[in-house]
């Protein structure tokens, strides 16, 4: 009777914890944004309790109607910070040297395909989402 019930415990905490890392493996690997086929942004994700990573910034520039119009590599790779997933969408901040922080969201349209939104973007700057894919 006891062995049932540790079975019984042991099947109701693995699905608890489950779903919750099953998303975060929809999330985890190296993701890749490019401009004109270079990357300028490179975003590395690792599955975890909580989801862990980094992000290698670059510097973009966009039209008024938040386009891409120029983007360029070349950033620190830095950790990123309080990282929560929440379904397909992952939200995060990340910060460079002594910049402000920036707040992102990563929202995953397709297997291997996901858009990056800036959340914070200066006033008066619009940003579309970027389009990103795992490499």
């Amino acid at each position: 009777m006891k062995r049932r019930s540790f079975d019984l415990l042991f099947l109701l905490v693995s699905a608890v914890f489950m779903p919750a890392a099953a998303q975060q493996q929809k999330f985890a690997g190296v993701w890749e944004a490019r401009f004109k086929g270079e990357v300028f942004m490179t975003l590395k994700l690792e599955a975890g309790d909580p989801i862990s990573g980094s992000l290698s910034g670059g510097s973009i520039s966009v039209n008024d109607d938040g386009d891409l119009t120029a983007a360029s590599g070349g950033g620190k790779e830095l950790p990123i910070l309080n990282p929560k997933v929440d379904g397909n969408k992952l939200s995060f901040e990340w910060k460079e040297d002594e910049d402000e922080t920036l707040k992102f969201e990563m929202r995953l349209t397709a297997d291997g395909e996901a858009q990056l939104q800036f959340m914070d973007a200066p006033e008066g700057l619009r940003i579309k989402p970027i389009p990103i894919r795992r490499k």
